[in-house]
């Protein structure tokens, strides 16, 4: 498998393990040293993103669907990915759309396998915060 393919597979094994919390999968999917930026809050290392994000985690039905990512390779070992994603909430009123957003992600090859090395979620409409770039044109 090339590095995009390697790095299109992580991004999507992302949402699957996430909504079926399957965490300690999930979170292997981060480096060891991961940053995740979200909602506010700057987590770090890859056992305080798997504490914080599982806990935020609701009960009810809860489906992420993440899109075609824009990826940049940065050498032998560095990455970036853009990803647009959406969130459904499943309640009593149906289904409802509870977060459209992008990944912006720093992904590092360790060991032969991709991690997310650092990710910062933006909202739609929201500007992005300092550091995290626009995505990139053609």
């Amino acid at each position: 498998m090339n590095d995009y393919e390697a790095i299109r597979r992580l991004i999507a094994l992302y949402p699957q393990l996430l909504d079926a919390k399957r965490l300690a999968e999930w979170g292997d999917l981060f480096a060891e040293d991961a940053i995740f930026d979200v909602f506010g809050r700057t987590l770090s290392g890859r056992a305080e993103i798997v504490r914080e994000i599982g806990a935020m985690q609701p009960a009810a039905p809860l489906k992420h669907a993440v899109f075609a990512p824009i990826i940049e390779l940065d050498g032998v070992d560095r990455a970036r990915a853009w990803t647009d994603f959406a969130t459904f909430a499943s309640g009593p009123a149906g289904i409802s759309v509870a977060n459209f957003a992008t990944y912006h992600d720093q992904l590092a090859k360790r060991d032969g396998r991709w991690q997310i090395a650092h990710r910062t979620i933006v909202s739609a409409g929201e500007p992005p915060p300092a550091g995290v770039g626009p995505v990139p044109s053609a």
